[in-house]
C-alpha cells in the first residue's frame, strides 16, 4: 500500500513538473531558438502568430498530461456545474474586489494607471483585437489553470503551501517582463490574489474546471471593459 501511494505521488509530481517545464521552456526558449535559426526581426503580427502557435502546442501537451484528471473532472462538472459555480462565486467576487482595491492603491501611491502586462494587452488589442479576445478569454485561462493550479497541485499536497505558492507564482509570471520599479513588484499582489483564490477553489472542489470557469469569466470581463474603453475613448 505504501509503495502504491509513493508511486502515485511520484507520478503526480512528474506530471506537475512536466507541465510547468513545458510551459516555461516553450515560452521562454522560443525567442532564442528563432535567433539561432537566423530569424532576427519579426513584425508584431508575426510575433503574435508565433506566440499563438506555441501557446496551442503548450496547451495540447498540458491537456495530454492531465487527460485522465480532466475527463474525471468533466464528468462531475457537467452534472453539478450550477452547484460548483454557485458555491464558489463568492470567492471570485471577493478576489475581484481585493484586486481592484490594490490596483487603485498602487495607482494613487505611484501615479501609475496600469501594469505593464495590462498595457501590453491594450497595445496588442489595438492591432489584433480578435487575437487578443481569443487568447485572453479562452487560451490563457485554460493554459494558466493547467499550469499554475493543476500542475502545482500535483506537486504540492499541503493546502496552504499550495494556495500561497500558486498565487505568488501566478502573480510573478504576470509581471516577470517588467520587474524594474517598486510598483512593478507590487503588481505581483493584485495578480496573485485571484491566483490564490482560484487555487483555493481547486483544493476544495478537486476540480480544475471550477477555477478555469471563473478565470474565463474574469478575463472575458476584462476584455469587455477594454472594448468599452476603446469605444468611448477612456484610458
Amino acid at each position: 500500500m505504501k509503495d502504491k501511494i509513493f508511486d502515485d505521488r511520484l507520478k503526480d509530481f512528474m506530471r506537475g513538473f512536466l507541465g510547468i517545464f513545458t510551459y516555461l521552456f516553450l515560452n521562454l526558449a522560443t525567442g532564442p531558438i528563432l535567433k539561432k535559426l537566423g530569424v532576427e526581426s519579426l513584425t508584431k503580427t508575426q510575433s503574435a502568430l508565433i506566440s499563438l502557435a506555441v501557446g496551442l502546442v503548450v496547451l495540447a501537451i498540458l491537456i495530454l498530461l492531465s487527460w485522465k484528471t480532466l475527463k474525471k473532472n468533466w464528468e462531475v462538472y457537467k452534472k453539478k456545474y450550477k452547484e460548483l459555480l454557485g458555491r464558489n462565486v463568492k470567492y471570485w467576487v471577493c478576489a475581484l474586489f481585493i484586486m481592484m482595491a490594490i490596483n487603485v492603491a498602487i495607482s494613487v501611491i505611484f501615479g501609475r494607471l496600469r501594469s505593464a502586462n495590462d498595457q501590453t494587452i491594450r497595445d496588442l488589442f489595438a492591432m489584433m483585437p480578435i487575437y487578443v479576445i481569443f487568447e485572453v478569454s479562452i487560451i490563457a485561462p485554460i493554459t494558466e489553470e493547467l499550469v499554475f493550479r493543476q500542475s502545482i497541485r500535483y506537486m504540492v499536497k499541503n493546502k496552504w503551501v499550495f494556495i500561497i505558492a500558486s498565487g505568488l507564482i501566478f502573480g510573478f509570471m504576470h509581471t516577470l517582463s517588467s520587474l524594474e520599479t517598486v510598483s512593478d513588484f507590487l503588481y505581483i499582489i493584485p495578480y496573485g490574489i485571484p491566483g490564490g483564490f482560484f487555487a483555493y477553489m481547486l483544493y476544495e472542489e478537486d476540480n480544475v474546471l471550477v477555477p478555469m470557469s471563473f478565470h474565463m469569466i474574469h478575463n472575458t470581463l476584462a476584455v469587455i471593459l477594454l472594448i468599452v474603453s476603446k469605444i468611448y475613448g477612456i484610458g
